[in-house]
């Protein structure tokens, strides 16, 4: 009998993992746990906190939304601050290259199905869906397409997004060296404020200025 050929597979582990979180905002996010990601519990709890100290009103955008595991945490931080959350993303799972090709969209819609009022999904490459997404975002989040082209063209797309003083949130970070490059590259002249990092997530407040640093956007 041949020898068969190694495959490589994706294979989703629920961790059992004490968590330090507000009472108040777990019959909430609770469930939102158990949507398959790439980010660490830790990193979940980092964003949705971060979220929450935005202003009333806010509004974010995250490109790279995958199963919709950070899109309903962003949105569980919306219903409580009557925000609204723009996610970008060609649900082709394409982006890592670590996982087979296949269509996600109908899962990132049943996963983020009790937020569907406070999201708006934008389907297409992140530079084409770019003009769909609003000037003024109070914060960013990019966790798309990993390589040093496709980081530089996200931020030089969707930086220009933000409201002066506004936050730029950054999944693998600490661990792809293509995205802490890009970010490196394009961020030198604005020389954010780093705001917060747990693991591959790094926070970034822009300085706030309206000197047009950041462009026409």
């Amino acid at each position: 009998m041949p020898a068969s050929k190694p495959i490589r597979l994706y294979i989703p582990v629920v961790q059992r993992q004490p968590l330090l979180i507000e009472a108040h905002l777990l019959p909430l996010v609770e469930p939102l746990f158990l949507i398959e990601t790439h980010m660490t519990f830790e990193e979940r709890l980092l964003l949705l906190q971060t979220a929450l100290g935005l202003p009333p009103g806010f509004v974010a955008a995250e490109v790279g939304s995958y199963l919709g595991a950070s899109s309903s945490f962003l949105a569980a931080a919306a219903v409580l601050k009557n925000g609204f959350v723009h996610c970008v993303d060609t649900w082709q799972n394409e982006a890592m290259g670590l996982e087979p090709l296949e269509d996600t969209f109908r899962r990132f819609v049943e996963n983020t199905y009790h937020f569907r009022h406070l999201i708006a999904a934008h389907r297409g490459r992140a530079s084409e869906q770019a003009p769909q997404v609003p000037s003024g975002l109070d914060l960013l989040f990019i966790d798309g397409d990993h390589s040093y082209p496709a980081v530089l063209e996200d931020l030089t797309h969707y930086v220009p997004k933000l409201k002066p003083g506004g936050l730029l949130a950054m999944h693998d970070y600490h661990t792809f060296e293509t995205v802490r490059r890009a970010a490196q590259e394009y961020l030198a002249s604005l020389r954010p404020e780093d705001r917060a990092h747990i693991h591959s997530l790094q926070i970034f407040r822009l300085p706030p200025t309206t000197s047009g640093a950041w462009g026409s956007g």
